[in-house]
């Protein structure tokens, strides 16, 4: 019997885990995987090790999100700052901005749009800067009566001009106004190559050169979670998946696994995304149905594609640490048109850990989850002969785009090659259709996250399907806006013990 039982070793479930722990609850964490932190798991071949496409973290600097909530768990990880330069190839033409003087190569390779340049800059540090003011923690909307949300609408108004004049609309649109230059348009969106409102790229822009990579790859995080979480006496269960959410008198009382194994709790946490977590409840519960249908119509970020590459060591690609390959339509275009010959794609090359034998390189394409008819899985997403044909077609069309673009016998360095479809994404993190980022975060869908009290009763769910949403500090942040609202039925108040435990020293 656990006070709690969390579904999924990702970073939400993690977090949350480890507010709870702290206070001396009885929590079980279950994780299907045989590694914990989700999209932020570490992976070694041939020596080398890889992570899942994430290029580095601005909130592990020194006061930031994820240090603060480690310190406050009873752990640190260290970091290195990542001083990565940036290279496009927009049409076939190669565009190289230096980390340290953006602004400057920006000018440099767009002369005759210097205004255009400036201007996109300025508005990028203004919203930065609106979006990072204050220090109070936000109020989660769903805590929020009418007046207060009023008053935060007018406030962001008067006080965050910028971020919500620009930050809040469409990228394509907002870039369409800021220059003509197509050019110049798909250098400010090869940092994110989805469809994001601008405030993701304004972010992006403003944390190159400031962000940092966790020494050891991005496993160190999830694993000093763990560390923290299990040196409070607690268990974390991989290999173990969750197969149906127990209920007694329309309230949830526990969870059965796989092998028919059944734990018991007064409360269920899914770090799952919602959908694969409503399919665990019995198909007779009346709020089953409400909820799927809730869910049903909303619109989720595009999955992911990624190509794992080991290059041999001895291959130069200089400083830069992100290449971005694009044509200059790709900013507007529907990412469902995506196939492998027209993807935008994304490169990461990780820094080389001491141990690693050569260089880990991934890269990102948004290609659909049902490309080729789910990516020749049918119905059932079984995965056959079919399937890995086209995966293995898939790869050699992406290498040979990299190899005509980067030359300098890339393909020749080429060591290793594996690649990740949204299925395999899907199948692993249990993140619906394999999307990088939970819910779609184009103008019509930012913010819409569901609540983390569900429907049924004592069943909850964290991570980035719920407020604040997407990116590792945002998926922390749900375990530590949860575990607030569940420690407060104990009359324990977190925010008050967090917010002492920095500011008082205590």
């Amino acid at each position: 019997m656990f006070d709690y039982i969390i579904i999924g070793a990702g970073m939400g479930g993690l977090s949350a885990g480890n507010f709870l722990t702290k206070y001396n609850k009885k929590v079980l964490i279950l994780e299907k995987h045989n590694i914990p932190g989700g999209l932020i798991t570490s992976f070694k071949r041939k020596g080398t090790q890889f992570n899942l496409g994430i290029e580095s973290l601005y909130e592990l600097k020194e006061g930031q999100t994820i240090p603060q909530f480690l310190k406050f768990w009873g752990a640190t990880i260290k970091a290195q700052k990542n001083t990565g330069d940036i290279c496009c190839f927009i049409d076939g033409e190669r565009y190289s901005f230096r980390h340290d003087k953006l602004k400057d190569d920006f000018i440099d390779a767009f002369p005759n749009n210097k205004d255009d340049v400036n201007l996109i800059f300025d508005i990028n540090e203004r919203m930065y800067i609106e979006m990072n003011s204050g220090t109070e923690a936000p109020k989660t909307p769903y805590e929020m009566n009418l007046l207060e949300f009023m008053k935060f609408g007018i406030t962001n108004y008067i006080k965050k001009p910028t971020f919500m004049k620009y930050g809040m609309k469409d990228a394509c649109v907002v870039l369409d106004k800021l220059t003509q230059n197509p050019v110049l348009r798909s250098a400010i969106y090869s940092k994110g190559i989805f469809p994001m409102v601008y405030m993701a790229y304004a972010y992006r822009f403003n944390v190159v050169g400031k962000d940092y990579y966790p020494i050891g790859g991005m496993q160190a995080i999830p694993d000093a979670s763990v560390k923290c979480f299990t040196e409070n006496g607690e268990t974390i269960k991989l290999n173990t998946e969750v197969s149906e959410i127990l209920m007694e008198n329309s309230k949830v009382i526990g969870v059965k696994i796989k092998n028919g194994d059944c734990y018991y709790a007064n409360t269920v946490i899914s770090n799952a995304s919602p959908h694969f977590t409503y399919d665990l409840l019995p198909d007779s519960l009346l709020q089953k149905r409400k909820m799927k249908k809730k869910i049903k119509t909303k619109e989720i970020f595009p999955p992911i594609c990624a190509l794992f590459m080991c290059i041999k060591s001895d291959y130069d690609f200089g400083n830069t640490g992100c290449f971005s390959f694009l044509s200059t339509t790709n900013y507007k275009d529907s990412y469902k048109n995506f196939t492998p010959e027209n993807s935008p794609i994304e490169m990461i090359v990780y820094p080389q850990n001491p141990s690693d034998v050569n260089k880990a390189v991934v890269a990102l394409l948004p290609i659909p989850y049902e490309y080729h008819n789910y990516w020749e899985t049918g119905a059932k997403r079984e995965r056959g002969e079919a399937y890995y044909k086209l995966k293995n077609e898939v790869m050699n069309t992406v290498i040979s785009r990299l190899d005509s673009s980067l030359g300098n016998g890339f393909k020749d360095s080429l060591l290793l090659s594996e690649l990740s479809t949204p299925i395999t994404f899907e199948r692993y993190t249990y993140s619906k259709s394999g999307s990088f980022m939970g819910w779609a975060i184009d103008s019509k869908n930012y913010g819409k996250f569901l609540k983390q009290k569900t429907d049924v009763r004592n069943l909850y769910l964290c991570g980035q399907w719920v407020f604040p949403g997407f990116g590792v500090a945002g998926v922390m942040a749900s375990g530590y806006y949860l575990a607030k609202d569940l420690l407060k039925l104990d009359g324990i108040n977190l925010e008050r013990d967090y917010k002492n435990y920095f500011m008082l020293g205590l």
